[in-house]
């Protein structure tokens, strides 16, 4: 009978090898976990769903933005996507109320708000264009 003996080698990567450049150790940023990863949905695209579908926060905060910015397109004037901060910051806090789900963040991260900012801005533009919004 042959008795093999095992040992565990314990794994220490490239730095307890040797061959890392200080670079590499100084360079490194941990990985941002995707935020879909780890609620299992696409804020963006449920947040952006809920101000169009959510009838209070629809017409107490979505629809008088959208129609201001109609009135400044048609006047002929430029519009940033950005004007729509302040309305997907509390569409944020309005979500997280009615929807507690854990995970989310107490603020909205910035490049997100920036995201769904120019997709709003893009899809009402749209709409304006096509006169969905027109008396």
């Amino acid at each position: 009978m042959t008795i093999q003996v095992h040992v565990g080698k314990h794994v220490i990567g490239h730095v307890g090898l040797g061959d890392m450049l200080i670079k590499e150790m100084l360079d490194f940023k941990p990985e941002k976990k995707d935020l879909r990863d780890s609620l299992g949905y696409d804020l963006k695209d449920d947040l952006i769903c809920f101000m169009q579908n959510d009838p209070t926060f629809y017409r107490k905060e979505y629809f008088p933005v959208v129609y201001k910015l109609s009135e400044y397109t048609k006047a002929g004037k430029s519009v940033a996507p950005h004007v729509f901060e302040k309305l997907v910051n509390k569409a944020y806090e309005s979500y997280k109320e009615k929807f507690p789900v854990e995970g989310l963040e107490t603020s909205l991260e910035k490049d997100m708000c920036e995201q769904i900012c120019n997709e709003i801005h893009r899809f009402e533009t749209d709409n304006i264009k096509q006169g969905r919004y027109d008396d």
